[in-house]
């Protein structure tokens, strides 16, 4: 077939070698994406969804059939009680937002078991000061430092727990922009096992950003309360144009929805306007466009090995999310990435990324997404901090086919860096 982007032979030639390495992880991600698409057939038959339900609503919003449905078709999915499925919600960090002061009242306390949560959700807790945070409202934050190797610390949780007793234990599933592994289920798992035992009223509240359909099982199954994530990742499949949601035990949902609306209307307000029809064709396809982007990083893991660089996970892990680090070196090899990333996409590909301050970030943060939903990380996406190790960050790709000239691009890109 004609070479229709110029990539060399190189590149062509390690493309080739990683694909040969990944082909039999991809029978995996293939049998994980099946069920999880049945699944979401089966919820869809399950409460009748049907063409008037794609209408929307106005004003109040009251009795919105399709609004509501939504919300039953992901708590079936997740496994949850119920669940919120909004466009209300502005981002992943807002929905982790609302979720946190919908449940955390003051004198409660917050513990994180997964070290410092991610930059933008630091101002929303306290870390970082900002008005209007959980400690200007009188709840306690604390945090178990992760191990050395960037694990889970068991047995300092067990000490915290048993020692504080909090009103919530904090567990981040992504890596964020930490040099650290991303959690699957079992090590989810491992952490509920010692909480509930220990302090059985204790809220488990995961930040399930970039994880949902990337297993079989849901992590409510395996001991998690309550669970937030976004709509421009996963769970939306890269169709979904905004939103997010929030799942998990009844009680704890239907305090979020008092902190989305307000007490006592909580879930009952709040207008679709026209967006149902994406809201729910996103959702369908949001276990396929998750098995592409999961594709995408194995794929991208072994291409970077074969070239010679660090990457975590390797292409012969089982993921937890679908984000890929590649570390680089130099912040040179990063911004090259990134222009290889943009001019491989489908959106904007003539447009050359470059470092800039971020609001919740402290350092400057290159991005490159030429995406169909601004700021959407299921579609091709890059990005990463300028500081040390200039490590990139890689997500998306809802389509493997394109997604993977956009990581060749990249790599060829990195190679004319001295």
């Amino acid at each position: 077939m004609k070479n229709l982007f110029e990539i060399n032979e190189k590149i062509r030639s390690a493309a080739d070698k990683a694909m040969e390495l990944c082909r039999a992880h991809f029978e995996e991600i293939e049998r994980i994406k099946e069920y999880n698409q049945q699944k979401m057939l089966k919820a869809f038959q399950e409460y009748h969804v049907s063409e008037a339900m794609f209408a929307g609503s106005t004003g109040y919003g009251y009795d919105d059939r399709g609004r509501d449905t939504l919300d039953k078709i992901y708590a079936y999915v997740f496994d949850a009680e119920d669940a919120l499925a909004r466009q209300h919600f502005l981002s992943g960090t807002h929905t982790l937002t609302v979720a946190l002061f919908g449940v955390l009242r003051p004198g409660d306390e917050m513990l994180s078991v997964t070290g410092t949560p991610y930059d933008t959700i630091q101002p929303v807790i306290g870390i970082t000061e900002c008005s209007g945070s959980l400690v200007d409202f009188g709840v306690r934050y604390s945090e178990v430092d992760l191990l050395s190797d960037g694990t889970v610390d068991l047995e300092g949780v067990k000490k915290a727990v048993a020692e504080k007793k909090p009103k919530m234990v904090y567990i981040q599933r992504s890596k964020g922009y930490a040099q650290r592994p991303s959690l699957r289920n079992k090590e989810i798992k491992a952490i509920c096992d010692i909480v509930k035992p220990l302090s059985p009223d204790t809220v488990i509240m995961l930040d399930n950003c970039y994880g949902e359909f990337t297993e079989v099982e849901s992590p409510i199954t395996v001991g998690v309360d309550l669970m937030a994530g976004s709509m421009i990742k996963n769970a939306g499949g890269g169709i979904a144009p905004t939103g997010g949601y929030i799942a998990g035990r009844a009680d704890l949902v239907e305090l979020c929805a008092y902190r989305l609306s307000t007490p006592g209307t909580g879930r009952e307000l709040g207008c679709t306007l026209g967006t149902l029809r994406e809201m729910y064709l996103g959702a369908y396809h949001a276990p396929v466009a998750t098995a592409e982007a999961i594709k995408t990083a194995v794929f991208a893991s072994a291409l970077f090995e074969v070239l010679g660089y660090d990457v975590e996970p390797n292409y012969r892990q089982r993921r937890g999310d679908i984000i890929d680090v590649i570390t680089l070196g130099t912040p040179e090899k990063l911004c090259a990435f990134c222009r290889g990333i943009q001019s491989g996409s489908p959106i904007d590909s003539f447009v050359t990324p470059q470092p800039s301050p971020m609001p919740g970030y402290d350092s400057d943060v290159i991005m490159a997404a030429g995406a169909f939903t601004l700021g959407s990380s299921i579609e091709i996406s890059a990005d990463g901090p300028l500081r040390e190790p200039y490590a990139v960050y890689l997500q998306g790709g809802i389509s493997f086919a394109t997604a993977k000239i956009s990581v060749m691009l990249a790599a060829q890109e990195v190679e004319k860096v001295q």
